[in-house]
């Protein structure tokens, strides 16, 4: 059985708690170059695809709540799979640091200070 804490293939759709799209899935591992924090995911809103720079979703596995279509599975994705799962745990701890360089970075600013632009961290 699939469940979202396994690795979903690109082209996935899933839906993303708190947004009102869906969004399918372009990649993995992804740096918001604002804030610096890492996401598990990448993606696009479903039907729309890239309409503008700023319009990206980047959102952890336990964000998804539902999953509505597993993209295509061949040699190739169970490769990249693997991959993922081999650099999990250092993703991880590198997940860790960004959150708390986030976090005080956030700090910094003021608990006032909000992004302007940008990608839509969920």
């Amino acid at each position: 059985m699939l469940t979202t804490s396994e690795w979903l293939p690109v082209g996935s759709v899933v839906h993303v708690e708190g947004l009102e799209d869906k969004v399918t899935i372009m990649g993995y591992y992804q740096q918001d170059v604002e804030t610096g924090r890492l996401w598990d995911y990448f993606g696009l809103r479903h039907p729309s695809g890239f309409l503008e720079p700023g319009h990206d979703v980047l959102f952890d596995r336990d964000a998804i709540d539902a999953v509505l279509y597993v993209g295509y599975q061949s040699f190739d994705w169970e490769r990249m799979k693997d991959a993922l799962e081999a650099t999990e745990a250092a993703y991880l701890a590198e997940k860790g640091k960004a959150a708390q360089q986030a976090a005080e970075r956030a700090a910094g600013r003021g608990a006032g200070a909000e992004k302007d632009e940008g990608s839509e961290g969920l």
